[in-house]
Parts: C-alpha cells; structure tokens; sequence
C-alpha cells in the first residue's frame, strides 16, 4: 500500500497493520526561518515558504531537530498523492525547477554567453560564481571584474547587456555554489 492508500495524513479509521511508506522528497532552500512539520509551499524564487501567499505542497522534515534558518537547505516531504509519478525518480507540478540538470544549465549558459554581448562561457561561470579571474589591467583596477549586486562589471571584457533571473539559477546548478540575492546582478558592463 502506499501513503495515499493508508490515509498518511488523516486520522486512522480503520485497522492497520505496521507498514513502510514511500515519502517524496525535495532539497529545498529556505526563505526565511521555519519549523520542523511546518507547512510550506515554494514562492516566485522556489524557495520553501510558509507565507499565506503561498499554496503548500509538503512539510519541512519533520526529523530536524530544529527549524532551517533563512537561506539553509533541507528536505521538502511533499503530500501523499501529489506526485505524479513514483520510480524513486519522481515529479511534481511545482518543484519542476528543482530537478535542472547540470547539462541542461551548461547548455542554456553557453548560448546565453554566445548570444549576448558578454565575455565567454568559461570567464562568466568563473565570475558569476566568485572564482578569481587573471586582471589583464593591473595598472588600474584590482580585480577583473566586480559584482555589487546591479552589475556584473568586467574590466578588459566587452560586457554591455540584461542578466535575466533565470541565469543565476544556471550558474548555481553548473557551479554547485549557492549565489546569494544580493549578488544577482542584473546587468553586464565593462571598463571598454
């Protein structure tokens, strides 16, 4: 039996024997600070909020010993009968930006590289992930480049367009580095 079929999350109205579930679960960050068994659901940044504005979808892991901080990773259970899928490889409609393969992030980053007007692949991964880049200009700047959270500003690099949302989360799966709000930028520019 599965966890819809023995009324996981619903008082027990008929006799049942001890049994094991299947649970699905998701690596989530959270908002702001919650509380183990919290009820939650994922906002516009798809990170775990318990917030009225959301739809909850599951509960913060229940087994903590205390609630995720604002920022932490933790383990989303989501509902019993919400996924729509079960293989140990599962899906469900809200946490589809979870499952981004490494691949598919490269893949996405490289065009976006090749289709805008900033520097390479190699040099915006390295950048927008904190990496150290060489400073082809010594003689007046310190770094190659810079982010303070409005611009990701390149030193020797021609760099002159929008960073949308959606690169960020890119970067985070390609470099496994989690990117903090406040250092996604939202524009390239350069010293040329």
């Amino acid at each position: 039996m599965d966890a819809e079929q023995l009324g996981v999350g619903k008082l027990i109205r008929v006799e049942h024997q001890r049994d094991a579930i299947h649970v699905a679960i998701a690596p989530v960050v959270a908002a702001h600070a919650l509380r183990p068994g919290q009820h939650v659901g994922l906002d516009d940044n798809g990170e775990a909020s318990g917030s009225s504005t959301v739809n909850p979808i599951g509960i913060v892991d229940p087994y903590l010993a205390g609630g995720p901080r604002k920022g932490d990773r933790f383990w989303l259970f989501l509902y019993p009968g919400s996924i729509t899928s079960l293989r140990h490889d599962w899906t469900h409609p809200a946490v589809e930006a979870i499952g981004k393969s490494k691949k598919a992030s490269e893949e996405w980053l490289r065009a976006f590289a090749q289709n805008n007007n900033c520097p390479s692949y190699e040099v915006l991964i390295v950048a927008a992930s904190g990496g150290e880049l060489p400073n082809t200009d010594e003689e007046y700047y310190d770094r190659a480049y810079s982010n303070d959270g409005e611009y990701l500003h390149f030193n020797g690099w021609d760099a002159h367009s929008e960073i949308p949302p959606e690169f960020w989360d890119h970067v985070e799966v390609v470099s496994g580095k989690k990117i903090p709000r406040n250092q996604r930028a939202r524009s390239f520019s350069c010293s040329c």
